[in-house]
């Protein structure tokens, strides 16, 4: 049996949730109809939808419908939980929009169609509550192809409107023949030599049937799922009309996360769709977030199924797939004894100085099979087939402070371990262990010349500008360099087993050791898991098709609640809404989240409540704010120079991008110039340190560049251990890098954007005159107004933080006849007054003596 993801898209109270439960009811899966009213609906299981009437969290069920499995995704209505709606459109095969036949197209109406159109997602449209008193027909049509713009084809026409005996007559009517012609060029043909006569209902059919699939037109069913009346043409249009799931159950696995839970036990539950291959019981699967990045280990993950062509010198690895990789499959394995395992399907040879590996075969390499063991005399052995090629260390193996090993995790901390000796290769090998953190040969030598000889900037700490250009060795590895986290994700890459899998099944859920491609499943095991990563093979990228939230607001714990209670609930409510957005200011002890609206607020409160047991309060909700640089500013501290007390050398230039670009990192320096780690601590640092700009909001839309790097190497006095005092470290990296950046930041200004919204106002046309005034002073702009008869049309934008303003004055001037619905436009340069700014929550680089004193307990001159 075939199978369907399907999602039923509504704006709130069009009937979404009654429509699901009307198609379980006539697949059989439920004896009789939820109410919403009643709070007995299958999909809105937490007690506070129920007792509101609304969806809040989205919903999976499953159930046979004539050839066909469905998996319906019931999804919130209302804006306030748009991102819940987000996360579900990605994982769909096909949609059906619920338009009221009383209401019409409604604000949450366009902005989904518009969803669904730009992710091009088959779609039908259910015209619903054709019983109502003031349902309408044809006038429905008219203002759904004039509102959103997209090729309608009615199925039918209904018939009684208004009355419980209201029912569809289906049948094709002659628009049919000039929607499809549009898009079709043989049925234009056909209906050219031929007129309509030369074309036959079921070529008409057929037609239908290839562009719905393709999301180029879009059929019309009305109906009441009250009564039924519709229901059984929107099934048939549903088994007919949309597109199977599809995928190879043999190919790779690829999935995506839509939706994160917490079981009873308080494990994660995720709930996910897999596009390829099959995920099984006791699988170990690699998860995160998927973007292109430099990892820990400094391993390169590459999004999507394709294979980047490598640049010369260099090898391209794609995780989980059959390209070329300087590591064979992009993995890279270090056993408890030192030993270096390279797996994979195949092996490029690198560039001069190194040679290529490949494992199980007779390729050479400078590790032979790709194992290297190092004994405890400093030796270095290489073994396996068809070795051809020894590279030792000159001189043997060198080694530093005793056993000659450094290990530098994710952050840049350093910590000699093991026995034996490290034998580094040009500037250092990297080894990785399963977790990612990075185990690396710093180049335990005297660093001097040979450094310098090998391409790797002043060991000393003053390492200039220098180019990076594509394909560059660093020592000869064949590692291709890359701009580190260059997509907006930090390549949050990591493993874990299954340890239990569910599938959706006639109503209920059923246990399974494997779920195959276009299926829905539910997976437990995975801890670290997240909402939009992907499993196996990164696949469709996790993007936003919906604005950001608007809001923020703090939330006050109230007596008997524990601050430290409220922040760990707070956080495990952000997991299964990342948007949520939880924010500590440790100085002032208060935690905020960042809103749609204040129904949101509201099941926030509740949610605290019910499941936590936690009593809180808001303050009065304030607008979020963007900051944007206005120019180009650069700035940069070299190491053991005065003032800075940090063995780090930083260079930062920040250069504005286009709206919506967000922020990108990237290196004029050779990545190669220092341990990869300091280089993950400078850009998970310039990301941090971005959440909070000149005027304490989240800077975007920006290019950071390091221009300068420079490190202190290894070293420790005579015959004693490391010292820290002497040497580099991540905490170094750290501490320098949001001094520098906000000098940059403050030489290259930045301007404070506020969000506005689009509006669209229908009153009176007597009433438009006092409206206007009004707009302007709550400082609106009104672009056009058009009068149509009695009614008139006012469109423009409005600031966000006076929508609340303008809805509640609305009803005055008008006479209360009025509407207005807004969606979120853009973000706009704050023109009147002072620009806002926001509390700070960090060590405040913008004043260089107090961040010294929190960050480092000294201050500097």
């Amino acid at each position: 049996m075939h199978l369907l993801n399907l999602g039923i898209l509504a704006h709130v109270d069009a009937g979404k949730t009654s429509l699901t439960e009307r198609l379980l009811y006539t697949a059989g899966v439920t004896d009789e109809l939820g109410s919403v009213d009643e709070g007995s609906t299958r999909t809105d299981t937490l007690a506070l939808e129920r007792r509101r009437g609304i969806t809040i969290k989205s919903a999976v069920v499953s159930f046979p419908l004539r050839g066909v499995t469905v998996n319906l995704i019931d999804t919130p209505g209302h804006p306030d939980f748009i991102a819940e709606v987000e996360r579900v459109l990605g994982v769909l095969d096909g949609a059906v929009l619920v338009v009221s036949a009383v209401e019409g197209v409604q604000a949450q109406t366009r902005i989904l169609m518009r969803a669904l159109r730009r992710l091009r997602i088959p779609t039908l449209i259910f015209v619903n509550k054709i019983d109502r008193r003031g349902a309408r027909g044809e006038d429905v049509l008219r203002e759904m192809a004039r509102r959103l713009d997209v090729p309608l084809v009615p199925l039918g026409t209904p018939a009684g409107l208004g009355t419980r005996a209201a029912r569809f007559v289906p049948g094709l009517g002659p628009s049919v023949l000039d929607v499809l012609a549009h898009h079709d060029d043989d049925l234009l043909r056909a209906y050219v030599d031929g007129g309509a006569a030369g074309v036959c209902d079921d070529r008409l059919r057929t037609a239908l049937a290839a562009r719905t699939r393709q999301a180029l037109v879009h059929p019309v069913v009305f109906g009441s799922v009250i009564t039924g009346a519709g229901v059984d043409e929107l099934i048939t249009g549903i088994e007919r009309l949309l597109p199977r799931a599809d995928g190879d159950p043999d190919g790779p696995l690829s999935g995506t996360v839509f939706k994160v839970e917490r079981g009873p036990a308080g494990e994660k539950i995720a709930y996910a769709r897999i596009y390829s291959g099959t995920l099984r019981v006791r699988d170990r699967i690699p998860f995160g977030d998927g973007h292109e990045t430099l990892s820990g280990g400094g391993r390169e993950t590459f999004s999507g199924p394709e294979c980047e062509t490598p640049s010369e010198g260099g090898c391209g690895a794609l995780s989980g797939g059959g390209c070329e990789g300087a590591f064979g499959d992009g993995r890279e394995t270090l056993s408890g004894g030192g030993r270096e395992t390279f797996s994979g399907p195949g092996c490029e040879t690198p560039s001069e100085g190194g040679c290529g590996a490949l494992s199980g075969g007779g390729c050479e390499g400078a590790f032979g099979d790709g194992r290297e063991t190092l004994s405890g005399c400093g030796r270095k052995s290489l073994s396996g087939p068809g070795c051809g090629c020894e590279t030792p260390c000159e001189g043997g193996c060198e080694s530093s402070s005793g056993d000659g090993r450094e290990t530098l995790s994710g952050y840049g901390r350093e910590t000699p371990s093991g026995r034996g000796c490290e034998t580094p290769s040009g500037g250092g090998r990297d080894l990785l262990s399963r977790g990612g953190r990075e185990r690396r040969g710093a180049g335990r030598e005297d660093r001097g010349e040979r450094l310098r000889a090998r391409g790797f900037g002043r060991g000393d700490g003053g390492g200039g500008p220098k180019a990076c250009r594509s394909g560059q060795e660093d020592g000869g590895a064949g590692r291709r360099m890359r701009e580190p986290g260059r997509d907006k994700g930090e390549g949050r890459r990591q493993e874990g087993r299954v340890t239990a899998l569910a599938v959706f099944d006639v109503g209920t859920e059923l246990r399974q050791d494997g779920v195959g491609a276009g299926r829905i499943a539910k997976v437990w095991g995975l801890g670290g898991i997240r909402i939009g990563d992907a499993l196996g093979m990164p696949g469709r990228a996790c993007a936003h098709h919906f604005a950001p939230p608007t809001l923020e607001t703090v939330v006050v714990p109230g007596s008997g609640t524990d601050r430290r209670s409220l922040h760990l609930a707070l956080t495990q409510l952000a997991e299964q809404d990342p948007l949520i957005g939880v924010r500590y200011d440790e100085l002032r002890g208060e935690t905020s989240v960042s809103l749609y609206g204040e129904v949101q607020k509201e099941v926030v409160q509740a949610t605290l409540a019910e499941e936590f047991g936690l009593d809180v309060g808001f303050r009065e909700t304030t607008t979020l704010c963007v900051e944007r640089p206005v120019g180009t500013g650069s700035a940069v501290e070299f190491n053991k120079k005065d003032p800075n007390p940090f063995l780090a050398t930083v260079g930062l230039r920040v250069d504005p991008a286009p709206p919506g670009s967000g922020v990108r990192f990237r290196l004029e320096v050779e990545l190669g110039s220092m341990p990869y780690a300091f280089f993950k601590a400078v850009e998970d640092t310039v990301r941090e340190t971005l959440g909070q700009g000149l005027r304490g909001w989240q800077v975007t839309d920006c290019v950071i560049t390091m221009t300068h790097s420079g490190y202190s190497p290894r070293q420790s006095h005579a015959h004693q251990g490391f010292d820290k005092s002497m040497s580099s470290t991540g905490y170094d990296f750290r501490g320098l890098t949001p001094l520098v950046l906000i000098e940059a930041l403050r030489r290259a200004g930045t301007l404070v954007h506020e969000p506005m919204h689009r509006f669209r106002i229908e009153a009176p046309a007597d009433t438009l005159g006092a409206l206007l005034p009004v707009l302007v002073r709550l400082g609106a702009v009104p672009e056009s107004a058009d009068a149509q008869g009695p009614a008139g049309v006012l469109e423009g934008s409005v600031p966000v933080a006076r929508v609340h303003e303008l809805e509640q004055r609305l009803p005055g001037l008008t006479r209360g006849e009025g509407e207005m619905e807004t969606a979120f436009d853009r973000y706009a340069p704050v023109t009147r007054g002072p620009a806002p700014e926001r509390p700070r929550t960090d060590h405040n680089p913008l004043d260089r003596k107090e961040y010294l004193l929190n960050v480092t307990r000294r201050v500097g001159d």
